[in-house]
């Protein structure tokens, strides 16, 4: 419903509010939940105690060490269907995670894991503590660093539960919160530790004073041999005060999202580095002590303390429904990809319809039996399930077709939703699919991309099944993340809502960071063991959710061109990325004159950084495999022009790189032919030293060949950048739009909502137009601005950039209204009733 028109004049939005567009779905902004850069242990959920356990050595099942990397089973790839090398790191360096020994005054003692007489088979280890000798004035502590410190608050309460037993040992055992320089926070004696067989211990420990640093402790007084197993430690307030509950903040920030659903484990999560390894719903239900924990293809081990039962839970706390992903028998793809044969995808089908009558089942049923048993009879809001995540082809859609089947014969009312890769819609899973509610596809993009391709979902077809953006973000050239970032989610979400006949649901991914141990370039919010902040985009997102409008209407955007300057003013340049190039005959054309020839090479004519370069007479050659060797045209600035040169490539992964507009190295574009792999081409940003793909890649017809030599032509226009190879045109690059508007009328509150995103450093005055509805001269804006594109919150002023809410005046049938730079804006006004 939304055009965009290349006008000399003021900005104007156009509304028409005799012409409805799409429904505006209720559930368009969910939340997705996985367990990446502990975001769950150590950050959402509650516990602060790492390796409470002592299981995080253990290797996952299904996997084998080698040399200190996790080996997956050896077998074919689901999709390559052969054997892959794939491994990774695996970061326990001793046996026990987390932990660590602290002797003074002349005693001894050490730390072993400890497989002999478990507390429970499902979690054998206990970590086993020998003190050989202990004089009169000495002292052994086991001291555990919590996830990256332990935040303690003075006068907050903690509540301490472990299990111990002893061999002759007679004395007793402290519990110590202490500060970063070796200050007692809170304690708990424990007069007399002894006895053979488990024994479990409780206290709450009471904070005197606040420290963000803090370690836990356990001091033993006498020697003899002690065990322990299971310690925890949970603050007294959790999120809604449950117990194995989560953190309040981080809770608090999801919940005021207001999430239609929330979707859950994953993600690669939900995938695993093996099939045996992957989330099992049933081994999460239950006693904390019992559960085993998942292993994450993050690189670390989850407890699983956050498991189905209390993901269940949490959804029904804030009021949203949930969407279990289950694993559909197949292991990340961009790892192992290692999977379940066909012949026993029954066993995975049982498993599925086991876990949904787990959370929606009669109470007298098996499995909501057990529900009740945990403590709510009463069926959980489970509405969505998603057979796997980012599978994708013929053979994948032919397993969901199974899963699809089985389920829906059971639960006809659940939505069913089927994985589309790591991009866009699969056609090949398309067309073998027989039957699907929902697809999910995911749009991670760089800063750009959003704005040059506004009108994405507007070309997308309509089917008899609905579409689900289960992860996206802008999250390439915008640093950890920035107004930049905010401005293109905005961008991106405005497309959607506008197409919400389409797309239904939605949710940005990754959710949490702790800030110790990022996997992902880009997530919404970030944490360390105390503090906490949402970016920019969090706040758009929720501010954007708060005001959908019940429909959308028509909306015309006309937004000015300038024509005039050059877009893409800057130096040229030759580079390469893991291969080896030679380029000759370089030229630039300026108004139909021959500004630069190559001709014979000369060095001194070229900056040459990074690589190998060789001068042969009239070729470039660049030697070596690295990321982006430069050879930079030396003191020669052009801005429209046409670039003609010939390339050769003699061996590597990819193709060529020819930079252009290049103001320095941490700020120019260019042209790769031949990225991933030799398979795609695209126009790319490099940001403060970041690259970013900003237009939708091209596939080559063929890979380029060796030793063949390409004829490459830029035209370099004011706003546009034509790629030619071989003399056909291959892609065309635009200056993005910076002004986007999507209208909408709120049936609830009688209002029109319009909806507004300023992608420039300037004040902009707009011209709005209102047909055929008559409105009140008062409204409210709600204003999401910063001063530049690079800002975002931070830990020190964590709600720096947030909406701010203020009148509007003068609103009328065509009325002028001044957007703030860079910035989001919501204009809400009544409509006169006739």
């Amino acid at each position: 419903m939304s055009v965009h028109l290349a006008m000399a004049q003021t900005a104007r939005i156009s509304i028409s509010g005799a012409t409805t567009g799409a429904t505006v779905s209720r559930d368009l902004h969910g939340i997705f939940f996985e367990e990446i850069s502990h975001g769950g242990e150590g950050g959402l959920y509650g516990e602060l105690i790492q390796n409470r356990g002592f299981e995080e050595s253990k290797i996952p099942e299904g996997c084998t060490l080698d040399s200190g990397f996790l080996v997956p089973p050896r077998t074919p790839h689901y999709s390559a269907d052969q054997v892959v090398d794939w491994k990774m790191p695996f970061e326990a360096k001793n046996d026990y995670p987390g932990w660590s020994l602290a002797t003074s005054g002349g005693a001894i003692a050490h730390l072993a894991v400890d497989l002999s007489q478990p507390l429970y088979p499902e979690t054998p280890r206990s970590l086993k503590i020998t003190i050989a000798s202990m004089p009169r004035t000495a002292n052994v502590a086991v001291i555990n660093e919590g996830f990256w410190g332990i935040s303690v608050q003075q006068g907050a309460a903690y509540t301490l539960t472990f299990y111990s037993r002893a061999e002759k040992y007679n004395g007793g055992m402290t519990a110590r919160l202490v500060s970063a320089d070796g200050k007692t926070l809170a304690e708990h004696v424990f007069e007399r530790v002894q006895g053979r067989g488990w024994k479990k211990y409780t206290a709450t420990l009471r904070a005197q004073a606040s420290d963000a640093q803090a370690t836990f402790q356990v001091v033993l007084s006498r020697p003899g041999t002690v065990w322990l197993d299971f310690v925890s430690l949970f603050p007294l307030e959790t999120f809604r005060n449950r117990p194995n509950g989560l953190r309040p903040d981080l809770a608090q920030y999801l919940a005021d999202l207001k999430p239609a659903f929330v979707r859950w484990p994953g993600g690669c999560f939900v995938e695993g580095i093996s099939p045996q390894s992957a989330p099992n719903w049933k081994k999460s239900l239950g006693p904390v002590e019992r559960r085993p924990g998942t292993y994450s293809p993050w690189g670390y081990w989850s407890s699983d303390g956050l498991g189905y039962h209390e993901f269940l839970q949490f959804c029904e706390d804030i009021g949203a429904d949930a969407l279990y992903v289950f694993n559909c028998g197949v292991s990340c793809e961009m790892r192992s990809g290692v999977y379940v044969e066909d012949a026993h995808v029954d066993t995975l089908v049982a498993s599925v319809l086991e876990a949904i009558e787990y959370a929606i089942g009669p109470q007298e049923s098996r499995w909501g039996k057990v529900r009740a048993q945990q403590g709510h009879p009463e069926p959980f809001p489970l509405r969505y399930v998603e057979v796997g995540n980012e599978q994708v082809g013929e053979r994948y859609a032919k397993r969901f077709n199974i899963f699809y089947k089985a389920i829906k014969e059971k639960y006809p009312q659940l939505e069913i939703l089927a994985a589309m890769g790591i991009a866009h819609l699969s056609q090949p899973t398309i067309r073998t699919v027989e039957k699907m509610d929902i697809a999910d596809e995911h749009a991670y993009k760089a800063a750009g991309w959003a704005m040059a391709y506004a009108d994405w979902y507007d070309k997308y077809p309509r089917k008899d099944w609905k579409l689900y953006v289960g992860e996206y973000a802008c999250n390439a050239g915008v640093g950890a993340g920035n107004m930049a970032a905010a401005l293109n989610d905005a961008t991106f979400i405005l497309g959607m809502e506008r197409n919400s006949d389409l797309v239904t649901m939605s949710s940005y991914a990754p959710l949490l960071e702790n800030i110790h141990d990022t996997d992902w370039p880009v997530n919404l919010i970030r944490f360390d063991a105390g503090r906490s902040f949402a970016r920019i985009s969090y706040y758009a997102i929720k501010m954007l959710n708060e005001h959908k409008a019940s429909v959308n209407l028509a909306t015309q955007v006309a937004v000015p061109v300038d024509t005039v300057t050059a877009a893409f003013t800057g130096k040229i340049g030759l580079s390469t990325w893991d291969t080896q190039t030679e380029y000759k005959d370089v030229e630039v054309i300026q108004d139909g004159k021959v500004v630069y020839q190559s001709g014979v090479i000369r060095k001194e004519d070229w900056h040459l950084t990074g690589g190998q370069w060789e001068v042969r007479d009239s070729v470039l050659a660049q030697t070596k495999e690295g990321a982006w060797p430069l050879a930079l045209l030396n003191t020669k600035s052009f801005d429209r022009y046409t670039l003609k040169l010939k390339a050769r490539k003699t061996g590597g992964h990819n193709a060529f790189m020819i930079p252009f507009a290049f103001r320095d190295d941490q700020q120019y574009m260019r042209v790769h032919l031949g990225a991933w792999l030799n398979k795609v081409a695209a126009f790319e940003t490099v940001t403060k030293g970041a690259d970013a793909i900003v237009s939708q890649p091209v596939r080559l017809e063929k890979p380029v060949e060796l030793n063949r030599w390409y004829a490459i032509e830029l035209r370099v226009n004011a706003t546009t950048v034509e790629c030619y190879l071989d003399g056909k045109r291959l892609m065309t690059y635009h200056t993005p739009a910076d002004l986007f508007a999507i209208a909408g009328r709120d049936d609830k509150t009688g209002e029109l909502v319009i909806k507004i995103v300023n992608a420039v450093g300037h004040a902009r005055p707009v011209s709005i137009a209102v047909n055929d509805l008559a409105l009140e001269p008062t409204g409210t804006a709600v204003v999401l601005a910063a001063e530049s594109p690079d800002d975002e919150n931070s830990f020190e002023s964590p709600q720096r950039f947030v909406p701010q809410t203020e009148s509007v005046h003068s609103i009328a049938k065509h009325f002028e209204y001044v957007v703030k730079p860079w910035s989001v804006t919501v204009l809400r006004a009544r409509i006169k009733r006739p």
